[in-house]
């Protein structure tokens, strides 16, 4: 496969930059399109596509898994009630 066409995506994707990944994925897609539409489209590009894809999609699940957990730690937290403002600590400054 050729990954350089795809690793720009994968960057973005990989760093969370999901608006960067879905323009540059636009862009590679449209590639795509044209090159089925000319009726030169080789089966390996749909295949390296459709490996990028894979990928992506487990990058996106462990993303989405990852913003749940923290979503449900805020929740557990709240059911403690808010946290406690430091209290200001004395200084005894004269003898």
């Amino acid at each position: 496969m050729n990954t350089r066409r795809t690793e720009h995506i994968r960057n973005a994707v990989a760093s969370g930059d999901w608006q960067s990944a879905l323009r540059l994925w636009d862009d590679y897609a449209a590639g795509i399109r044209e090159e089925i539409r000319q009726r030169v489209c080789a089966p390996a590009r749909l295949a390296e596509a459709r490996e990028f894809l894979e990928w992506a999609r487990g990058m996106a699940l462990c993303a989405s898994a990852q913003a749940q957990n923290r979503l449900n730690t805020i929740h557990v937290a709240k059911q403690y009630g808010p946290a406690p403002s430091p209290r200001a600590s004395f200084l005894r400054t004269s003898l």
